[in-house]
C-alpha cells in the first residue's frame, strides 16, 4: 500500500511537471508569433517540436495514471476472502484482541454496550443500501466495534433457529460487512472507527466474494 502510494504520488508529480512546461512553451510560442512571425522562424519550429514532444509525454503520464487507478479499483483486498463458507469461519468466529481480556471481563462488556445500543444495533441490521449503511455508521462511530459484530453473529443464531430464513440472512449480510470493515482495519493496523468509510468507498466498486449487489 505505501509503495502504492509512493508510485501514484511520483507519477502525478511528474504529469504536473510536464504540463508547467507545455503551458510554458505554449506562451512563449504565442509570444514569438506575435512579435516576430517571420525573423523568428527557426525558433518558432524549435518551439513546435518541443511543444510538440511535451503533448506526447503528458499522454503517457496521463495513460500511466489511468493505468495505476484501473489497479487500484482491481487491488485485492487486504483481509480473508469471504463466501458462505468462509461465513462460518470468518464471521462466527470473531478474533480476540491482541490484548487478551478475561471471559469474565468480556462477558460485562459485551452487555454492557448491548444494554446501551442494543436499538441501534439491531437499526444497522436491518439497513440494505450502502449509502445508508455508511451514513449510520458515519451517525454513530461508536458501532463500528466488535460488540457489535458479536451480537449481529448472535441474533443471526436465534433468527436461524427461529426459522426466521429471510431475516437471518439480511442481518448475516451486514454482520458480514461489520467483520470485513474490523478485517480491513486489523491489516491496516488502524481503528475501525478510522477505515470503515475507505470499505464502503471501495465496496461501491467492487463488490468481495459472498456479498450480494445491494442498491448504493
Amino acid at each position: 500500500m505505501e509503495q502504492f502510494q509512493k508510485e501514484k504520488e511520483e507519477l502525478d508529480k511528474g504529469c504536473r511537471e510536464c504540463k508547467r512546461k507545455l503551458a510554458e512553451c505554449q506562451r512563449k510560442l504565442k509570444e514569438l508569433e506575435v512579435a516576430e512571425p517571420e525573423s523568428g522562424k527557426g525558433e518558432l519550429e524549435k518551439l513546435q517540436a518541443e511543444a510538440q514532444q511535451l503533448r506526447n509525454e503528458e499522454k503517457s503520464w496521463e495513460n500511466k495514471l489511468e493505468e495505476l487507478r484501473k489497479k487500484e479499483k482491481n487491488m485485492p483486498w487486504n483481509v480473508d476472502t469471504l463466501s458462505k463458507d468462509g461465513f462460518s469461519k470468518s464471521v462466527f468466529n470473531v478474533k480476540a484482541k491482541e490484548k487478551e481480556e478475561t471471559e469474565e471481563q468480556k462477558e460485562k462488556k459485551h452487555k454492557t454496550f448491548v444494554e446501551r445500543y442494543e436499538k441501534q444495533i439491531k437499526h444497522f441490521g436491518m439497513l440494505r443500501r450502502w449509502d445508508d449503511s455508511q451514513k449510520y455508521l458515519s451517525d454513530n462511530p461508536h458501532l463500528v466495534c466488535e460488540e457489535t459484530a458479536n451480537y449481529l453473529v448472535i441474533w443471526c443464531i436465534d433468527l436461524e433457529v427461529e426459522e426466521k430464513h429471510a431475516l437471518m440472512e439480511q442481518v448475516a449480510h451486514q454482520t458480514i460487512v461489520m467483520q470485513f470493515i474490523l478485517e480491513l482495519a486489523k491489516s491496516l493496523k488502524v481503528d475501525p472507527r478510522a477505515c470503515f468509510r475507505q470499505f464502503f468507498t471501495k465496496i461501491k466498486v467492487k463488490i468481495p466474494p459472498g456479498l450480494p449487489k445491494i442498491p448504493p
